[in-house]
């Protein structure tokens, strides 16, 4: 059965049906848990109509694994991604979208591959080790699944390692009461380059971008960068970035006033949905943004010839 630790899941409630017809005695409804007590528990499914159920007509109830999501959703976020996120250099290749940014962050030094290569498999890796020889940089390839299954099976067959397994999660935007001291800015400004370039500030300048559809929040103490983060508009979608906390501010609730101030950005842009994308080894910010509403969508992986 279910209690209150379900709220938030995806739960299946089987309920008794007064006065039914002959063979419809029991309805299942399916969705997300959001209120149960001693006396009723209330659903709400995919099309958006809370049902509430008496706990005296439950039959059976159940938490459920999460709906698969649509290759068409994967697809096209990660379309949406990839442009939130472009890299100093591409190039075209067969379907397949080859990437370089002098090492600054596996996305924008990987091969974005969600279709069949045009040339086949085979060619289409060799295309992309020559590239990446070129360029002095190990070929990499991003695999979202299960969209890019069988491209990700085929790699493992050729001996490539799977590394950087990392979740997507979303959330719906919505407006919501801003407060603290988080101040939006159009480009990076210097430290906020020298914190999140790992060292090549230059290519993070290029690849984090400026301009009306780019967001850059930052908390200052005496003078200093204390927390910062990141938001790109792509479509209808922002996609938040970069949060992040110097060590000794941490714990003081600066990384959730800085993703409040980028939120409330991309609401204002006319953003419908907040996207993030967080490596799974990662368990603290994984709970963290799960206590903020954003669900996993689904999970890719990256591929590097051994």
């Amino acid at each position: 059965m279910l209690g209150p630790e379900h709220i938030g899941r995806r739960v299946v409630v089987r309920r008794r049906l007064a006065g039914a017809a002959p063979g419809r005695r029991f309805s299942d409804v399916i969705g997300e848990l959001i209120e149960i007590d001693a006396a009723r528990l209330r659903v709400l499914p995919p099309t958006g109509t809370i049902v509430t159920v008496e706990a005296a007509d439950v039959v059976a109830a159940k938490p459920v694994g999460p709906k698969p999501t649509p290759f068409s959703e994967i697809l096209g976020l990660e379309r949406l991604l990839a442009a939130s996120w472009p890299a100093v250099e591409s190039a075209e290749s067969g379907g397949w979208l080859l990437r370089y940014s002098y090492g600054y962050s596996r996305r924008a030094n990987s091969v974005l591959a969600l279709t069949e290569p045009d040339a086949g498999l085979d060619a289409a890796l060799a295309e992309a080790e020559r590239w990446y020889a070129e360029r002095g940089a190990r070929p990499l390839i991003a695999v979202a699944l299960p969209l890019s299954r069988r491209l990700d099976e085929a790699l493992a067959a050729r001996g490539w390692r799977a590394e950087a397994e990392t979740a997507v999660l979303t959330k719906a935007a919505a407006a919501g009461e801003r407060s603290g001291e988080a101040v939006i800015a159009h480009e990076p400004s210097p430290e906020f380059l020298e914190q999140v370039g790992r060292g090549r500030p230059e290519a993070a300048a290029t690849v984090l971008g400026s301009g009306s559809n780019r967001a850059y929040a930052e908390i200052r103490r005496g003078g200093a960068v204390a927390a910062r983060g990141r938001a790109a508009l792509e479509g209808d979608t922002a996609a938040v970035s970069a949060i992040g906390t110097l060590p000794e501010h941490r714990r003081r609730g600066l990384g959730g006033e800085v993703l409040e101030a980028l939120t409330a950005w991309a609401v204002g842009a006319g953003a419908r949905r907040i996207a993030l994308q967080v490596e799974t080894d990662n368990a603290e910010a994984l709970a963290w943004y799960g206590r903020l509403g954003f669900a996993e969508r689904y999970r890719y992986h990256y591929r590097a010839k051994a």
